[in-house]
């Protein structure tokens, strides 16, 4: 059993670094994304939190499989490697490659520009527009042209908030001796 674990103590170092760095870039997309909806003076509710856990249990259930896949394939090797005069090495090649999507696309994610995330919700808006007209329920054109309405509204209050607020703080720190500190 020792020698079973000694021969496989670099890879399980290696796994758990993988594992380690792909939480540390879904972790990156979230501050990311929490510095984008401030920027948007959007309103960070549980909501977008929750579809970080999703990504993250999405994510890692690809990552366990890949490395199940893993598994295997060093075994085989590894069984290769007892049995011929070949010494190929034991690498979780798989999870690395695994490892390297789930980190470009939230590379992707991290410096998508919020205005193609207000085009996609334009665009979603657009859609379920066009899906209640193909209903011709007037009743829920009304509605959702309301709520889109109220969301607008909603998003231009808090800027003209904002900009309100860093006035006064403004003002203030000018009127205060020491700068308001």
């Amino acid at each position: 059993m020792e020698n079973i674990i000694a021969a496989i103590r670099p890879q399980l170092i290696m796994l758990a670094l993988i594992y380690s760095l792909v939480l540390v870039v879904i972790v990156l997309d979230l501050w990311a994304g929490v510095r984008k909806a401030r920027q948007r003076c959007e309103f960070r509710s549980s909501y977008g939190y929750r579809k970080t856990v999703e990504k993250i249990g999405r994510y890692f259930n690809m990552i366990f499989v890949i490395t199940a896949i893993d598994g295997v394939q060093m075994l085989a090797i590894w069984q290769l490697n007892q049995q011929t005069s070949y010494s190929l090495p034991l690498l979780p090649i798989f999870t690395f490659f695994g490892a390297i999507f789930v980190g470009f696309i939230e590379l992707k994610s991290v410096y998508e520009k919020s205005e193609d995330k207000e085009r996609a919700k334009i665009a979603d808006a657009a859609s379920i527009l066009s899906k209640a007209i193909k209903d011709h329920d007037t009743q829920n054109i009304i509605g959702a042209l309301i709520e889109y309405m109220k969301t607008d509204k909603t998003e231009n209050k808090c800027h003209e908030d904002y900009e309100t607020t860093t006035r006064s703080i403004s003002r203030n720190q000018r009127e205060t001796p020491g700068g308001g500190r």
